[in-house]
């Protein structure tokens, strides 16, 4: 009987277990939303922000950029660290041509929330994905180029 019990004691204590992993996996899972349905961000302002990253990357004017971006990112935006994450995609990528389309989402993890924008961006000799991620004070939080 004793030994039936312990087994009964294990299988519940293993659920439990379970479930609880189950749970705080579930919360820090990013959980996404098309940006049109947020109730924090204003698709259209994102995408202008997103724009706006763009034309800054492509003057060079990395000042301006460090000054739309979170304290965490300002050490990062300087010409040095930019020409070297151009670089890793491509030596030359000629003249900016266009932007051919702006994908935003909402992204909430870990009680943050954030809006990211997914560009495409045509220069004359290399097509690029922009990845940018903003914070509620439509600060610039992450910024990815491939």
């Amino acid at each position: 009987m004793k030994t039936d019990r312990k087994k009964k004691i294990s299988i519940i204590i293993s659920i439990i277990f379970v479930v609880v992993a189950a749970t705080a996996i579930y919360f820090a899972m990013p959980k996404n939303k098309d940006l049109s349905e947020s109730s924090v961000f204003d698709k259209a302002e994102v995408e202008a922000l997103a724009g706006q990253v763009i034309d800054y990357i492509n003057a060079e004017d990395y000042d301006s950029l460090k000054a739309m971006a979170v304290d965490e990112m300002a050490d990062i935006m300087n010409r040095e660290r930019m020409d070297e994450a151009k670089a890793r995609v491509s030596e030359d990528w000629g003249a900016f041509q266009a932007v051919d389309s702006i994908t935003t989402t909402e992204v909430n993890q870990r009680g943050k929330t954030a809006a990211v924008a997914y560009v495409a961006a045509s220069y004359e000799n290399v097509d690029i994905r922009y990845t940018f991620a903003f914070d509620e004070d439509l600060k610039l939080a992450s910024l990815g180029i491939q």
